[in-house]
């Protein structure tokens, strides 16, 4: 019966989910395959495509990259095959992070400006704000202050803007690291793109709240 596959597969998900926040990745990977059989056996594409993603996730959080990125790169034939772009965009940053893990800091940041492309053009503002945060953490561990702190305000302002006080915190702290890292003439650079994206105090405090 279809319905109790179908039912069968989004509890074995579940439980993978379970197991994988408890990081007992073993366990979690069993329950994400059992889930992703029955999906395929369906033809349950959709399905396929979001348990390929999290069994990519897992091997990312296992450091397993080649093997992380080939199961985001089944994810995404699945996605873009369906004109699914907000699928799309997630796996992008997925292989992006991938990439980033690994040092390969060009393909990571291709892989974010393709994100970067769909989110802009779906007005995903939530999602542009995180792929902007990526390009700014991206161009931060290459020395690349200037930039990083473009990218970086970019993200706070997006997510002041979505009203995601926590995310726009996080990114702060982001920017003053690479503050402290950063060259005295840096230093002012960085002051400088601060001030003129209107954030507010220089972020030794939060920035401030917009709701």
């Amino acid at each position: 019966n279809q319905g109790i596959e179908d039912g069968a597969a989004r509890t074995y998900h579940q439980l993978g989910t379970i197991a994988e926040e408890q990081r007992d990745f073993a366990t979690a990977r069993e329950w994400y395959l059992k889930s992703l059989a029955i999906e395929e056996k369906q033809g349950n594409l959709d399905g396929a495509a979001i348990t390929y993603h999290q069994l990519g996730k897992l091997a990312q959080e296992q450091r397993e990259f080649a093997t992380a990125r080939e199961w985001c790169l089944k994810s995404l034939a699945i996605k873009e095959k369906q004109d699914n772009l907000d699928g799309a965009a997630m796996s992008y940053n997925q292989l992006g992070t991938i990439a980033q893990e690994q040092r390969d800091y060009a393909r990571a940041r291709e892989w974010y400006l393709k994100a970067l492309a769909i989110d802009e053009k779906q007005g995903n503002l939530q999602g542009a704000a995180m792929t902007y945060c990526n390009l700014g953490v991206l161009a931060g561990e290459q020395g690349s202050f200037e930039d990083s702190g473009r990218w970086l305000t970019r993200s706070i302002a997006a997510f002041l803007r979505a009203h995601d006080q926590h995310r726009a915190e996080q990114g702060a702290k982001n920017f003053l690291l690479f503050h402290q890292q950063a060259s005295p003439e840096d230093k002012q650079k960085l002051e400088a793109i601060w001030r003129e994206a209107e954030l507010g105090a220089f972020p030794t405090e939060p920035p401030p709240s917009t709701s």
